[in-house]
C-alpha cells in the first residue's frame, strides 16, 4: 500500500512541477539587510481586523496561512482550549476568499484540513492532499500558487521524514514552524523556518527594540501568530505598536514570507 502511495504521490508530483507556474519573482523589487515578516495562521474572521490595520499603514509585511478544506468551519472550542471562552474561531468562507478578502495579502498553505503532518510519514499521496490540494485551491480562490506554507498543530505534528516527503512530493519551499529562536539569523532550511517569537510572547517589543538596534547584516525579525489570540487577549493595538515600529523604521524593509524566500534564493 505504501508503494503504491509513493508512485501515485511522485506521478502527481511530476506533473505539478512540469504544468503549474510558480512564482519566480518577489512582489516588490528590493534588497535589505534586515527585514521584518508577520504570518497568521488558520484564515479566520478576525483577520479581516488584521488586515485593516495592515491597510492603515500600507503594510504588506504578513502572510495568511489558510485551510481550504475548512472554510467556513466554525471551531467554537478554541476559546476554551486557551482559557477564554466565546473567543470566536470562525473561518472565512470559500465565496468570501474568492470575492477578494485577502487581495494584496500573501496567502499560503496551512493544510487541507488543519491535520498533523505524521498521519501521511508512511502515506505520501495523503500528505499530497492534505498539502498539495490545498495549494491548488488556494490557486482556484485567489489566482495565486503559493509556494510556502505553516505547519498544522506546530513542531510536534510532524518529522523528519514529513519534511522530506514536503520536498519529494509538494511544490512547497518553505515551512514556518513554531518554536521562537529568540533570535534574529535567516534560516539555514526553508522547511524548518523557525520564527523569532509568537505575538503574544512577553519579550515581543524587547526583541523589536533589540532587532532595530542590531546594525548587523542578514537579519530577520519573524512574528506568528492568530487572529483569535488578538481578540482573546486584546491585543490589536500592540500589532498596530509592531507594524509601526518597522514601517518607520528606515533600515527595515518589511516583507512577506514568500517574498523573504524569494529575494532571498
Amino acid at each position: 500500500m505504501k508503494g503504491l502511495s509513493i508512485f501515485f504521490a511522485a506521478l502527481i508530483a511530476f506533473f505539478i512541477n512540469s504544468f503549474v507556474k510558480l512564482p519566480e519573482e518577489p512582489s516588490v523589487q528590493t534588497t535589505g539587510k534586515k527585514y521584518f515578516t508577520l504570518s497568521f495562521d488558520d484564515g479566520i474572521t478576525q483577520d479581516y481586523k488584521i488586515m485593516e490595520i495592515c491597510r492603515k499603514h500600507n503594510f504588506k509585511g504578513i502572510t495568511f496561512n489558510i485551510n481550504s478544506g475548512l472554510c467556513g468551519k466554525n471551531w467554537d472550542w478554541v476559546g476554551d482550549a486557551i482559557g477564554k471562552p466565546g473567543t470566536a474561531h470562525q473561518r472565512l468562507t470559500k465565496k468570501e476568499i474568492k470575492s477578494g478578502a485577502y487581495d494584496g495579502f500573501d496567502i499560503a498553505v496551512h493544510g487541507c484540513k488543519h491535520s498533523s503532518l505524521k498521519n501521511y510519514d508512511n502515506d505520501p499521496l495523503g500528505l499530497w492532499f492534505e498539502i498539495e490540494k490545498d495549494a491548488l485551491n488556494i490557486k482556484a480562490m485567489t489566482g495565486n500558487y503559493p509556494v510556502g506554507m505553516a505547519y498544522a498543530g506546530g513542531d510536534t505534528e510532524y518529522t523528519e521524514e514529513s519534511i522530506e516527503n514536503l520536498r519529494k512530493y509538494t511544490t512547497i519551499k518553505y515551512a514556518r514552524c513554531t518554536t521562537s529562536t529568540y533570535g534574529f539569523d535567516f534560516p539555514t532550511d526553508y522547511l524548518k523556518w523557525q520564527p523569532t517569537c509568537g505575538i503574544l510572547d512577553p519579550n515581543l517589543f524587547e526583541l523589536a527594540e533589540k532587532f532595530l538596534e542590531d546594525d548587523g547584516e542578514n537579519k530577520l525579525f519573524y512574528v506568528w501568530g492568530h487572529g483569535y489570540e488578538l481578540d482573546a487577549f486584546e491585543k490589536y493595538d500592540e500589532l498596530e505598536k509592531l507594524i509601526e515600529m518597522m514601517n518607520e523604521a528606515e533600515d527595515v524593509v518589511c516583507v512577506s514570507n514568500t517574498d523573504f524566500y524569494l529575494l532571498n534564493q
